[in-house]
């Protein structure tokens, strides 16, 4: 079970306090470390830090560009194959066990959806789960999404919503096992 925890010792938020201040200062924080390493440091961050830092190192391991937002063709590109896609990432822990897939914007015209959930709820066994969904598997996978700010999908006469569609990463979950089965890729090396 759970340890509860009664007390903090005062070194130990210090040290944390200080992991986070250094991260947030370096934009490039942890780019040199192993992917655990990395990984472990973007937990001092919310997800709206979190999923930029690790988008822009999934970009630059694989030798990508930054999409500019105004074009409307995801997140980054393979220069090489004229390819776009849409990052989406999760940190799995304790508090969060599913796949947040959150602004899904349909009506962008990106190739794939590049999806990543960071596994930390036993970090002596972290794993990785790498989705890749085409353009119209997302779609076919939103029908089943709700509307990410509240408005209602079905009242809104406005096409461009933003979706939001959430995957419980549990391997007794059938909706896990299906995506694991017809999505997973083994690492980043099979997207290019």
């Amino acid at each position: 079970g759970r340890k509860t925890m009664s007390h903090i010792e005062d070194a130990a938020i210090a040290e944390q306090l200080a992991l986070r201040y250094a991260i947030t200062q370096n934009k490039k924080w942890g780019f040199d470390l192993p992917e655990k390493e990395f990984i472990k440091g973007m937990v001092c961050l919310n997800p709206q830090s979190y999923g930029p830092r690790i988008e822009t190192y999934i970009q630059e391991r694989l030798g990508f560009t930054k999409v500019k937002a105004k074009d409307n063709r995801g997140d980054i590109m393979n220069p090489a194959a004229k390819l776009f896609y849409e990052v989406k990432i999760s940190l799995l822990t304790p508090n969060n066990p599913s796949l947040n897939l959150v602004q899904i914007r349909l009506w962008q015209k990106n190739d794939y959806y590049l999806c990543v959930a960071y596994d930390l709820r036993d970090i002596y066994n972290y794993r990785k789960y790498i989705f890749l969904l085409t353009h119209d598997e997302m779609k076919k996978e939103c029908k089943k999404a709700t509307a990410a700010h509240g408005t209602s999908v079905s009242n809104n006469k406005n096409k461009n919503i933003e979706l939001r569609l959430g995957i419980k990463c549990d391997e007794n979950d059938d909706n896990f096992k299906r995506w694991k089965e017809d999505y997973l890729i083994d690492d980043y090396d099979h997207i290019v």
